[in-house]
């Protein structure tokens, strides 16, 4: 009695949650009526402005569909794919009602779900575009200043023979090398930077080990020979003021 019992409940329970074969068939004769943005305005409360298509899925036997705005017929498709592409601005502008209604093989009709969409004038499509737009583009210069403030802070800093985790780069104008920065703007594998040897902005990127050897060489021939240079004036300092002594 037990197993059969437990038989029953198990039956009842995949009756309950398996479709029937009325409802799988209902299922796979819908009609389904998708909306998509080609060029143009898509923005908050389904409000569209541009060039959009309207798309109907349904089952293989599907012969023709025909595309309805507020019930106005607006497009009649009789091969698949059953596609229709339409301006916004062919309408009047506001709140209207899309949907569609095929016809199989049989010539059984089938109605789609309806979408609600909300035209917008071309005037109506730009002041909103900037009303959008406009502050992302404002945060995102103040953000580029403050970093290419900081980058220019940065690249004062005299070079000390560090490179940092970025790894270096070698100026074009003198061929000196310098560490990159991650505050530099960056564009694909190049930061602009500014040179802290010779002071001109270039888009640099990771040097090669031996570019890099080579640049040292020249930094530490030129910084040696501007230590002789400061070394020379400092005696000649020292000489000039002994020189006041002699009689």
């Amino acid at each position: 009695m037990k197993i059969r019992s437990m038989i029953f409940w198990a039956t009842l329970t995949l009756a309950l949650w398996l479709p029937s074969p009325a409802a799988a068939q209902a299922q796979s004769e819908a009609l389904t009526l998708r909306m998509s943005r080609d060029f143009g305005y898509g923005g908050f409360d389904n409000q569209i402005e541009g060039l959009f298509s309207l798309r109907a899925e349904g089952p293989q036997t599907l012969t023709r569909v025909e595309f309805y705005i507020d019930s106005q017929l607006m497009a009649t498709v009789n091969e698949p794919p059953f596609r229709h592409q339409f301006n916004t601005n062919q309408y009047p502008a506001g709140e209207h009602v899309f949907s569609a209604r095929g016809f199989t093989t049989s010539g059984e009709p089938l109605q789609s779900n309806q979408l609600t969409r909300v035209l917008l004038s071309a005037e109506e499509s730009r002041q909103m575009l900037v009303r959008t737009v406009g502050p992302i583009l404002g945060v995102t210069l103040l953000i580029s200043l403050l970093i290419g403030a900081l980058s220019l802070r940065v690249s004062r800093k005299p070079f000390d023979g560090s490179y940092g985790l970025l790894g270096g780069a070698v100026c074009p104008q003198c061929q000196l090398p310098y560490g990159l920065h991650w505050l530099a703007p960056r564009l694909v594998t190049r930061r602009l930077q500014r040179c802290p040897h010779c002071g001109k902005w270039a888009w640099v990127g990771r040097a090669r080990p031996a570019d890099l050897a080579a640049a040292e060489s020249r930094w530490r021939g030129e910084d040696q020979q501007a230590a002789r240079g400061d070394e020379a004036a400092e005696r000649s300092r020292h000489q000039i003021d002994d020189s006041r002594f002699d009689t």
